[in-house]
């Protein structure tokens, strides 16, 4: 389907009444409660075979006097857990979208946050609503890799639910851990994440993780020090200013005649 016409799709099937998607050149915004909203996308590199494999996406947001502000501000003005999940999915609905319209010459996966808000505010059947808006774009929960904020982690067991739940529909799961925490690590691993995001020279948690069999991601990759530290340590994937910074187009993982540069690895990713 044409992106004109999921948009319209999309806006009229939102209930909220304070959203809309729309076409900006050749790419999708949004605007949500008098703010404006694009994608970034910022390229994951498979360090064994130096190449991008998917990219993270991320929020630009601004004012409609084009003042720039941070994600966290626009979710911190959902007064609700309903407008978080609501925010939260238009959001990944926008991602998707500014995806789909690049896939020409992009493949790889989509590396997606959750905010910590929506996976409270839902109880059940996580991830169902998405798997359809992802349908409707031709992609699929394998395309996805969901990524939850490690302070998401409560002795109340609600995110192991979840994530048992985007698991059973397709989805694959990163933790991501910010730097300067700790994360209680037995409990992190405890979650089986298909890959634990960490920040550059986290090396506890990286010996930590490589010994329970957990594939690391490591953001932070600045320089070409920090690329040979991360390939020395057996360090599996790679996101930083090396590759390249957040931007409105998505790095190439093939040619725009489909041929791809890399075959498809048992995990759904290109190497």
């Amino acid at each position: 389907m044409p992106v004109e016409d999921l948009i319209r799709y999309f806006n009229a099937a939102d209930t909220a009444g304070d959203n809309m998607l729309y076409v900006a050149g050749e790419r999708v915004e949004a605007w949500h409660d008098g703010l404006r909203f694009a994608s970034l996308f910022q390229p994951i590199v498979d360090l064994p075979s130096e190449r991008v494999v998917g990219h993270q996406a991320s929020l630009a947001a601004r004012r409609d006097d084009g003042t720039a502000i941070s994600s966290e501000t626009a979710y911190a003005l959902c007064d609700t857990g309903q407008a978080v999940v609501q925010f939260d999915r238009l959001c990944r609905t926008l991602h998707a979208l500014n995806f789909l319209a690049q896939r020409r010459s992009t493949g790889g996966y989509l590396q997606l946050s959750v905010h910590p808000r929506h996976l409270q505010a839902v109880q059940n059947q996580h991830g169902l609503v998405y798997e359809a808006i992802l349908k409707r774009c031709g992609l699929a929960p394998v395309d996805i890799v969901l990524d939850i904020d490690a302070r998401s982690i409560a002795p109340d067991g609600h995110l192991a639910h979840a994530l048992e739940s985007y698991r059973r529909r397709g989805y694959r799961l990163a933790i991501s851990s910010p730097p300067d925490w700790q994360p209680p690590v037995d409990a992190l691993l405890a979650l089986r994440p298909d890959i634990l995001r960490l920040p550059a020279r986290h090396a506890g948690l990286e010996q930590a993780a490589r010994l329970a069999g957990l594939p690391v991601e490591l953001t932070g990759i600045d320089n070409g020090a920090d690329f040979l530290a991360a390939q020395l340590d057996g360090i599996e994937l790679a996101q930083g200013a090396l590759f390249g910074n957040p931007a409105a187009d998505c790095r190439p993982t093939h040619s725009s005649l489909r041929n791809p540069y890399n075959s498809l690895s048992s995990n759904g990713v290109r190497q």
